[in-house]
């Protein structure tokens, strides 16, 4: 199985009014059982017409990716990886 890379991977943004920008949008049932796209922010319903855009210009509404580090063991710091935070 391939490994999806984020240049390939789509994601839903809309301008949400409270916010008063574009944003990360999240698929939510409404009073209807009707889909309802919110904001990921203010959880306000976005009204405007949605659009695309993959992982690699999401930088460009304000968004970071950050890839997640990890030993490959499946696990987190219990994995025993030697990759837990320094305090």
């Amino acid at each position: 199985m391939a490994t999806p890379s984020l240049s390939d991977s789509e994601f839903v943004v809309g301008f949400c009014v409270g916010c008063a920008k574009d944003v990360l949008t999240h698929l939510d049932l409404g009073p209807t059982d009707d889909e309802v796209r919110r904001c990921l922010h203010c959880d306000e319903a976005i009204n405007s017409a949605l659009r695309s855009v993959r992982g690699d210009e999401l930088e460009a509404s304000g968004y970071a990716l950050i890839e997640a580090r990890s030993c490959g063991n499946g696990g987190g710091c219990s994995a025993g990886c030697g990759m837990r935070s320094q305090r």
